[in-house]
């Protein structure tokens, strides 16, 4: 079954679980041999997955959504797995300390607050309420953590408010999950902002199957990646005006090819680290 959270509910189908160490041409191997209705993955080894797929030419012919949980999800992730595997996925935003904050909604890509267990505010850096659209700090209140309250916890999170979702939900929209404090991109000037690095265009210049951005200081950014094949100089030209573009400032990029970007113990991946001491 599915799990003690859905079993008692009543029968579900069988469910299978893999390491999410597992080398991703096994992963690859594992789906393509039990060809699963759904998938549930980080954002990033589902990035992964996809690249590899193509590759190999795999398909997941009784595929019918792929489910992601624990990391932050680009727009442009959403239209490669449409692209890619001809289906949509659904993120759920949970925390360890609260369960579950949003989840998505089933009409649209954003997310609806899970009102009925945590109350969230999203307040500017003056601790003011943020306005729709606006990004700031997430602030948690559990509703039902009896045993140790936790009161306009903040998580370290940045997400922004939406307006009033169509589909008829009452519940609070998040239009955008940013991701954490300690993955924002420092400009020279100081101020900071969420790193885009326009990776679904990096397929037009080479196959980069897993990429980590690290900035090193305030001018120069590295580029972590694994490739399908060695990068000449023109590619890797390629692939840093792309990245200029995105992030908005003509940083110096250095290319570290690697044969694979480990996780982190959890099995989560961030795709940029910032090494500056306080923001500088």
């Amino acid at each position: 079954n599915w799990g003690p959270s859905t079993a008692f509910l009543g029968p579900t189908g069988p469910s299978m679980l893999l390491d999410i160490a597992t080398d991703t041409d096994r992963q690859l191997d594992w789906l393509a041999a039990h060809q699963p209705d759904y998938l549930l993955t980080y954002p990033s080894n589902l990035q992964a997955l996809i690249e590899r797929s193509r590759q190999r030419g795999i398909c997941f012919s009784r595929l019918r959504q792929a489910r992601t949980i624990g990391e932050t999800v680009s727009p442009e992730l959403r239209a490669l797995c449409r692209e890619a595997w001809g289906v949509g996925f659904a993120d759920a935003y949970s925390s360890q300390e609260v369960g579950y904050i949003a989840l998505q909604c089933p009409d649209h890509e954003h997310y609806h607050v899970q009102s009925e267990n945590v109350l969230v505010e999203i307040l500017d850096e003056e601790g003011r309420p943020c306005r729709p659209g606006q990004i700031g700090r997430l602030v948690l209140t559990a509703l039902h953590n009896y045993a140790t309250p936790l009161i306009r916890y903040e998580i370290r999170d940045y997400a922004a408010f939406g307006p009033p979702c169509a589909c008829g939900r009452g519940l609070p929209v998040i239009q955008k999950i940013a991701g954490r404090s300690r993955n924002m991109l420092v400009l020279p000037s100081g101020k900071k902002r969420w790193p885009l690095f326009g990776f679904a265009r990096f397929r037009e210049v080479a196959p980069i199957l897993q990429f980590q951005f690290v900035q090193h200081s305030l001018e120069q950014v590295e580029m972590r990646l694994v490739s399908g094949r060695p990068l000449t100089s023109a590619d890797q030209e390629g692939l840093a005006a792309i990245v200029r573009e995105s992030l908005g400032h003509p940083f110096a990029i250095s290319f570290t090819p690697l044969d694979d970007i480990p996780q982190k113990a959890n099995g989560k991946f961030e795709e940029f680290v910032s090494l500056l001491a306080d923001g500088r």
